[in-house]
Parts: structure tokens; sequence; C-alpha cells
């Protein structure tokens, strides 16, 4: 039976509608447009079958053509035609609105022992007239062996081919069967195809017709996930410190995410499978263990010209005497929300961060100096809640110039603690309603009132 067509259809809406609707049946499928080197377009195919549209210009003669080539002659034919409209005399005719009629008639097709002859020269063309798709299968119909080289409008790319099969592919910073799947869903630039050894290393094992099945698949679902998850305007970033998953794949996804980033940075960063990420990624946005905010809030800035230079003031004035450094503004939260809060606290543009890693105990710690304005700057502390380590509280908090509570379920030692260090309290909610920790605009907007605050006193 034929498991391979070369489809003619000069109408391109209908070449491609027949010839996607064939694939999704298990069929692999050759294009061509015209009658134009029919022949040479049948041998270096290997199709099993050809399946001819009945408004090709002078079909009888392509016909004749066809019986004059010996070893085309015994290729089985079909023509599609419009309704019950019969085709040339001797060759069975078939509706092309009944695809599936059409597919069922190509199983039943006595199948051909493949042409002796395939094309040896190499070649370049258009992604717009030939896919990836239909030029890989007819490198595996010929084995192949070479480079076959893109450039698309994202970036360049190469599929690597040893005796028609896919053994690699690279795009941009991709490799392997990645590279391979987002190269599969570019519909527009120029490739040239390089006949080569066989030296390159092997990093693809799946059966090639399999593997542009499955990639087509994903290409398919990776579209879906997307839309459903609606996160192309946001920066994603894990809701707490590392904490190990069950799920492989999801503690990857949460790994990336203890840094910012947009949905395309993540696709592109980490090596899984687009598919396998995005697929990832959406229980742990619904279970809150990842959080979405604005993409225009990725950086923000503390205040205007004019602001910072007041601000700038108060921080100088606001240095404790006897302590070194720069005035100090402590926030007292949450650990879990205060690994989001971090990450926030150093997008906001005056931000530096401190040269040394958080403590993976909850105690409290730097996260950040901001340089205000004319060499002044204010170091930014952050005090994790966890009463059992209260003790430490004071070596931060006594010669602070605030601390703002940033949840209301604080332990109340914590006012203890700033009412034996003469330091003032703010609850963050007074200052910033519906405060988002992972929004930096907003944090900038906390930290400029608080100062303002304390300016006014």
């Amino acid at each position: 039976m034929a498991h391979s067509v070369l489809l003619v259809e000069p109408d391109i809406d209908t070449l491609g509608r027949v010839a996607s609707k064939l694939r999704s049946l298990g069929l692999t499928v050759a294009l061509s447009d015209g009658a134009t080197d029919l022949v040479a377009r049948l041998r270096n195919s290997r199709a099993d079958a050809v399946l001819l549209s009945d408004t090709l210009d002078e079909l009888d003669n392509v016909l004749r053509a066809l019986d004059g080539e010996p070893d085309l002659a015994i290729v089985p034919r079909l023509v599609l035609t419009s309704g019950d409209v019969p085709g040339p005399e001797g060759v069975e005719a078939v509706p092309r609105d009944q695809v599936e009629l059409v597919a069922k008639r190509l199983y039943a097709l006595q199948s051909r022992p493949p042409p002796a002859s395939s094309f040896r020269d190499d070649f370049r063309g258009d992604l717009q007239q030939v896919s990836l798709l239909d030029l890989l299968q007819l490198l595996a119909m010929n084995r192949r062996t070479g480079s076959l080289n893109l450039n698309t409008p994202s970036g360049a790319g190469e599929v690597r081919l040893k005796e028609g099969a896919v053994v690699d592919a690279v795009y941009r910073r991709l490799e392997a069967e990645k590279a391979l799947f987002r190269l599969l869903a570019e519909k527009e630039g120029s490739f040239a195809f390089t006949s080569g050894p066989a030296t390159m290393p092997a990093r693809i094992e799946s059966p090639t017709n399999a593997l542009l099945m499955d990639g087509l698949r994903q290409i398919d679902e990776v579209r879906r996930w997307r839309q459903e998850l609606g996160a192309e305007d946001d920066v994603l970033v894990a809701a707490e410190s590392h904490v190990p998953c069950d799920d492989e794949q999801q503690e990857r996804v949460l790994e990336a995410l203890q840094s910012p980033r947009t949905l395309d940075e993540l696709l592109d960063e980490l090596p899984l499978l687009d598919h396998d990420i995005l697929a990832s990624l959406e229980p742990l946005l619904k279970s809150g263990r990842a959080r979405r905010i604005p993409k225009g809030a990725a950086r923000a800035q503390l205040g205007q010209p004019e602001q910072l230079t007041l601000l700038g003031a108060v921080a100088n004035r606001l240095r404790a005497g006897g302590f070194s450094g720069p005035a100090r503004l402590v926030l007292a939260v949450s650990p879990r929300r205060l690994h989001t809060l971090t990450h926030a606290m150093r997008r906001i543009a005056e931000a530096l961060p401190p040269p040394e890693a958080a403590p993976t105990l909850p105690i409290p710690h730097p996260i950040a100096t901001l340089r205000v304005a004319d060499g002044a700057e204010l170091a930014v502390f952050g005090l994790p809640t966890v009463s059992a380590y209260s003790p430490l509280w004071q070596l931060v908090v006594t010669g602070a110039a605030a601390l703002v509570r940033i949840d209301d379920g604080c332990p109340p030692v914590l006012e203890t603690t700033c009412s034996v260090a003469g330091v003032p309290m703010f609850n963050a909610t007074d200052l910033v309603p519906d405060l988002n920790e992972a929004d930096p605009a907003q944090l900038a907007t906390l930290i400029r009132l608080t100062l303002e605050a304390r300016a006014g006193e």
C-alpha cells in the first residue's frame, strides 16, 4: 500500500488543506503546485503514488509524460476532481473534498519499488515555498548525508543528517530535539543543503519519521499551552525559595524561576522541550509556587530626579550615630514572601545586590543597597519573621532608620524589639494598600513613602 504521495495542485489553499489532512491521516506528502519538472519531482520524492488535480494545465500531456518513463509508468495515480466529475480515461478519480476517501484509496494502492535514481546535487530555496517538514522527508527518502542550513527571522539553525536520518540540530542556543522542533515551527526564511561526510555527533537517536510527527504534535500543543497560560506579557518568578518537588521537571522550572524570567526566556534557557516546560509551569502557577507580575513592572525607578535629591538628603540625615555604613531600612516579612521581595527589590534601578549570597537559615540579612542621590545610600535588610530566630533581630533593628512590617501576622516580639531599640515601625499596607511584593514599582513606592514619612517627623 502507498504510504507516501506526491500531491500536485495549482491552488495553494487547496494544496495546503489537502496535504495537512492527509498527513494527519498518517501519509507522507510531498508537494508541487504545477506540472513543471513533474517527472523529476516524482523521481526525487520517491513517492509511492501521485495525486494530480484535474485543474492542471494539459493534464493529459502530464499523464503521457509519466507513461513515457519506464520507472514511473508503474506509479499508481489518482486524480482529484470536483464532485462526481469523471477523471481522464483510465485514471481513477476521487472528490477533492472527501480527503478521508482519498487517503483510503491511497492506502489501498499497491506500492512500487523505490526508483533507483535520486537527486544528487546540493540545493537551496525558500521555506515559504517548501516547508522544513517536506525537505526532511525528501532527504530521508533519498538517504542524503550532510547539513541543511536555515536562516529564519528569529535566527540561524542547522539540521544534520546521516543517510537520511536526522542525527542532530542546532538553532540559536538550542540543541538536539528542542532545536529541531523550534525549526519545524518556522514558516519563513531560506535553506541550503550541503552534502558532507557523516562525522558529526549523533545527539538525536529517534527514528526520523516518528520524530517529525512528534515535533508537529508538540508544536500544536505548545501553541495551545501558550494561549491558555496567557503569560506573554508577564514576568514569571518562583514564589518561594527553592523547595524540591516530587516532579523533576517542575523542580527544574522552579529552580530557573529563582530569578524572574519572561516566558520566552524560560523556554530558551531550560534544555527541556518547550512542551514539557509549559506542562510543568501550569500547575506551578495554579498552586501559587510560581507567580506572574506585569512585564512593564520588570524594572522601576525609586523616584524622579527631584525626588531622589530629597530622598538622598533624608537618607543622609537618618544615618545613626555610632554606626558605620549608610542608613538602614528593615523589611519584616515571612521567608516565603521575602524571597520574591528580594528579586523584585533588585529590579529597582538604583539597587545593588549584596556581595554575598543570602543565608540558608531565616535570619536577618542585607538584600540590596539603594544608591539614592549625590553619594547617599540606603541599605535595605530583610528580616524573616520566624520567632525561633528573634534573639538575632535586635542586631539588625538597632540603629535602623525604620522597620516596615510587610505581613499582618508578625510575632508580637517584633514590636517589642523595635520599641526597645527606639526604631519606628510602619505597616506596609498603610503606605501601599494591597502591596504586591513581586512588583518592583510598588516596592520603590513603599521605600520612598517610608523615607518621606521619616522626613516629616
